[in-house]
C-alpha cells in the first residue's frame, strides 16, 4: 500500500512539473496593430489591422467606450479628437498589451 501511494505521489509531481514546464516554455504573445486610413476623419470607418504574434485571443479598447474581441475590428469615430487604443493579445495565461493614440480629424 505504501509503494502505491509513493508511485501516485511521484506521478502527480511529474504531471505538475510537466505543466509548469509547458507553460514556462510557451511563447509569450506580442501585441501590435495598425489602422487604415492612416489619418481618419470623423464619421469614416477605421479598419484595425492586428499584427500580433503568438496569440489566440484578442481584446480591444477602442478609446471611446467601445470594446471588441474581433481579430481585426472596424470602428467609426463620430467626433474628432485623440483616442487611446489598447490591444491585449493572449495565449493561455500569457498576454501582452500594445497602446497607441489615434487622432481623428474633422
Amino acid at each position: 500500500m505504501k509503494k502505491s501511494k509513493r508511485i501516485n505521489s511521484l506521478r502527480t509531481t511529474i504531471f505538475y512539473t510537466m505543466i509548469i514546464f509547458l507553460v514556462a516554455c510557451s511563447a509569450k504573445p506580442k501585441a501590435d496593430f495598425s489602422w487604415t486610413p492612416l489619418e481618419p476623419k470623423a464619421g469614416e470607418e477605421v479598419s484595425f489591422n492586428n499584427l500580433s504574434i503568438d496569440a489566440k485571443k484578442y481584446s480591444w479598447n477602442l478609446g471611446n467606450m467601445s470594446i471588441s474581441d474581433d481579430d481585426n475590428p472596424v470602428h467609426v469615430y463620430e467626433s474628432a479628437g485623440e483616442h487611446i487604443i489598447d490591444l491585449t493579445a493572449s495565449k493561455g495565461l500569457r498576454s501582452d498589451t500594445k497602446t497607441k493614440t489615434i487622432i481623428i480629424t474633422e
